[in-house]
């Protein structure tokens, strides 16, 4: 009997050691299920805490919407971290995580590009080739394009001369080192053009620049596209321009797609945008008024079949 009871024995542990072996393997199975269940590690910074915590709850109802799975992290342990700003963006890069700049500028990101970083930015300023799209939708018989730069934003040169090639329309690129040579300038400029393309330069286009910039226009009857929604408010036209809800909507796009593909797209202009009016001075300039929304699908729709900022020839430097 006791070589059978040892037998029995035997079996019975063996048993046991197969079933604990499956309820482990279980355990474990269901701890990675619920793991991956809770989706990707993101983490948002900069921008002050109150914007911080809107920003990052807007971002989680859009990424719930599109069905994409996440949870919070502390920056240094995240799998993606979106930096709200410049200042943000410098201070992310240096924890070493594939970093997501937001609201960056444009050159502040190129060189972190260039440099190696496993990095993307979403741009602070308004893309100036559909700045320049606007422009045709309000104004289709304008021909001549007054641009005025400063050394800081000649870039905006290279991006619109092919558009503006490909359309029949004449880029007028003037430069201006300050505002004092914006102000002998414009008059002189504005005399040659249909209108005046404003680009992103605090430089030249600023609450200080707005006033001389705008009353130079009326007087000359020549319109002001741009350069964004604050110098509408001024007295510009129009400009397209990306709020804190496109921009939301921008980043869900881009996390969804980094968790397909592993890997961040170049720095870009944002495709989420929205346009802002101003109807006073568009009827001043007898524009006839279109709704703001379907202008911003206008040019979204426009963008989609228009090639990248990296495609156009914007090179990383």
């Amino acid at each position: 009997m006791p070589p059978i009871q040892s037998a029995r024995q035997r079996m019975r542990l063996t048993r046991a050691i197969a079933c604990l072996r499956a309820v482990v393997w279980g355990m474990l199975l269901c701890a990675c299920v619920a793991r991956a269940d809770t989706g990707i590690a993101l983490a948002v910074s900069g921008a002050g805490d109150t914007f911080q915590t809107r920003f990052g709850e807007a971002l989680s109802a859009s990424l719930q919407e599109k069905g994409e799975r996440h949870h919070w992290r502390a920056p240094a342990r995240s799998e993606l971290l979106i930096a709200l700003g410049d200042d943000a963006f410098r201070g992310a890069l240096m924890l070493q995580r594939p970093v997501l700049g937001v609201f960056v500028s444009r050159q502040v990101a190129l060189d972190a590009y260039a440099s190696g970083c496993a990095c993307s930015a979403f741009f602070q300023e308004a893309d100036p080739v559909r700045q320049l799209r606007l422009a045709r939708l309000l104004f289709p018989g304008a021909r001549r394009i007054a641009l005025v730069t400063s050394p800081q934003s000649a870039w905006n040169a290279g991006l619109l001369l092919a558009h503006a090639e490909a359309h029949d329309l004449l880029i007028e690129h003037h430069t201006a080192v300050n505002a004092g040579d914006l102000a002998r300038g414009l008059p002189r400029w504005l005399a040659q053009a249909d209108l005046l393309l404003a680009v992103h330069d605090p430089e030249l286009y600023s609450p200080e620049t707005a006033r001389l910039v705008l009353l130079t226009s009326y007087r000359q009857n020549k319109p002001v596209i741009g350069p964004d929604e604050f110098f509408v408010q001024a007295g510009s036209v129009a400009s397209s321009y990306t709020s804190g809800a496109d921009m939301v909507d921008q980043v869900a796009d881009a996390v969804a797609r980094f968790r397909k593909r592993g890997r961040l797209p170049p720095p870009d202009f944002s495709d989420h945008i929205s346009v802002r009016l101003n109807e006073h001075v568009a009827r001043t300039y007898e524009v006839p008024l279109q709704d703001p929304g379907s202008l911003a699908q206008q040019l979204m729709r426009q963008s989609t079949q228009a090639p990248s900022t990296q495609e156009r020839g914007e090179t990383p430097r």
